[in-house]
């Protein structure tokens, strides 16, 4: 090194060199600062956007520890982080144990990312269904299960929704397969016997007189009005099914009720010779939506008569009620506007004809075993009649029951639920 004093051209000459240099300094310092700056501004714009996002993020380790989570997880479980970050995941998840979670461990190795669906439980005890996406990630040499979770209670919700859709449809298909078996089993037999006599009247009209001509004309009549009140009863019916008429229970004469269905199927009746004896009480009302205890009664009597012989007697009665307590009769009154006297009553539709076997007993009531025997003059059926007295009677609160020996006849019972009364 020359320790000759510098001249003035060289001293410059240095000075500005160390200024060029400074000036670089500075700029790298400035870009590193700028760097720096736009790091940390990408992290925290990185920690925000997972922070504010609906799904809760959960980091797991391979023993099911929590290493991260993000304020969704926190709020849509209701812990704070400190207290997440210090449970498993076994205490959200009701559905997972320990030998499950090493299981599901092996296959997040395995498969790297996939769905699963399962249940979650809040601080609050509450449960939620969850879909999770899981995520093999590597981070530091480690690796971690990171989870996106997503409520999915409104999509369970809607999924259930369509199934039950899906059900009503099947039973509005099933009703109305039942409707028009219905339709062909109560008016078939009614109208042949109509047309029957019209038949007779037609070609014997000469043989008869002024006065017996206009008698049966006159029963023709009656009997026409009685098919069409049946069908309108029948829509009546189709119509509650569809939820188009609610389930309206009124106080009716039972006695007046039986006879008109007596009325309907006289012909019937006395086309076998069969007679049909009313012993329900005169003075007896029952609580009952009409149209269906009248499709009750029209079935078992008819089908009465159907298994019955020439000459033989179908009763329709009722066994001794028994008062029920007297909370039944506040709550019964408070129900219905009326002075009704709350009783457990069973009605009874009695045959002497054919009887039943055991197995025809086991599915008389049953959709999927649905049966129909000929009746004892080859009368046919669809064997959905009784389904329908069952259905009807339940929304009743009722049941009906059988007993029925071969050869020996066959006695229905049923009850309405605890509201009737006796005016």
């Amino acid at each position: 090194m020359s320790l000759l004093p510098k001249t003035y051209e060289v001293l410059l000459a240095d000075l500005k060199r160390l200024e060029e240099e400074n000036q670089i300094l500075k700029q790298t310092s400035e870009t590193r600062t700028s760097d720096h700056s736009n790091l940390i501004h990408a992290l925290q714009f990185t920690q925000f956007s997972i922070d504010t996002i609906s799904e809760a993020i959960f980091w797991t380790d391979e023993y099911g520890n929590y290493v991260f989570v993000n304020d969704a997880a926190c709020k849509n479980y209701g812990y704070t982080k400190e207290e997440l970050l210090s449970m498993k995941m076994f205490q959200v998840d009701p559905l997972f144990t320990v030998d499950k979670w090493n299981a599901h461990w092996q296959e997040i190795l395995d498969r790297k990312s996939f769905s699963i669906e399962t249940l979650n439980r809040r601080k609050d005890g509450t449960s939620f269904p969850i879909e999770v996406t899981v995520n093999l990630v590597e981070y530091d040499g480690k690796q971690y299960n990171c989870a996106i979770v997503r409520n999915i209670t409104e999509r369970k919700l809607a999924e259930n929704h369509l199934k039950q859709s899906a059900i009503r449809l099947a039973e509005l298909n099933s009703t109305k397969d039942k409707f028009f078996s219905i339709i062909a089993h109560d008016l078939r037999g009614p109208l042949g016997t109509q047309k029957e006599f019209i038949k007779i009247l037609s070609q014997k009209d000469s043989s008869f007189t002024e006065s017996e001509r206009k008698s049966y004309l006159k029963m023709l009549e009656e009997s026409s009005d009685l098919v069409y009140s049946l069908l309108e009863n029948l829509l009546d019916w189709a119509r509650s099914q569809t939820g188009s008429i609610q389930f309206q229970p009124v106080p009716i004469p039972f006695y007046d009720l039986v006879q008109r269905v007596i009325g309907l199927l006289s012909l019937s009746a006395n086309k076998k010779m069969v007679t049909v004896s009313n012993q329900i009480p005169e003075n007896l009302e029952i609580i009952a939506d009409p149209f269906m205890i009248e499709t009750v009664v029209r079935n078992l009597v008819s089908n009465a008569i159907k298994y019955s012989k020439a000459n033989q007697e179908v009763i329709i009665g009722v066994l001794n009620p028994s008062k029920t307590n007297p909370d039944s009769i506040v709550e019964a009154k408070q129900k219905f506007p009326v002075p009704i006297y709350p009783t457990e009553i069973t009605f009874f539709v009695k045959d002497m004809g054919v009887g039943m076997q055991k197995e025809q007993i086991e599915n008389l009531f049953r959709l999927e075993k649905k049966t129909s025997t000929l009746g004892t003059i080859g009368e046919s059926g669809t064997g959905l009649g009784l389904i329908l007295c069952k259905e009807f009677l339940e929304q009743h609160n009722g049941s009906i029951w059988v007993e029925s020996e071969p050869k020996k006849g066959s006695t229905f019972f049923f009850k309405l639920g605890q509201v009737t009364m006796i005016s």
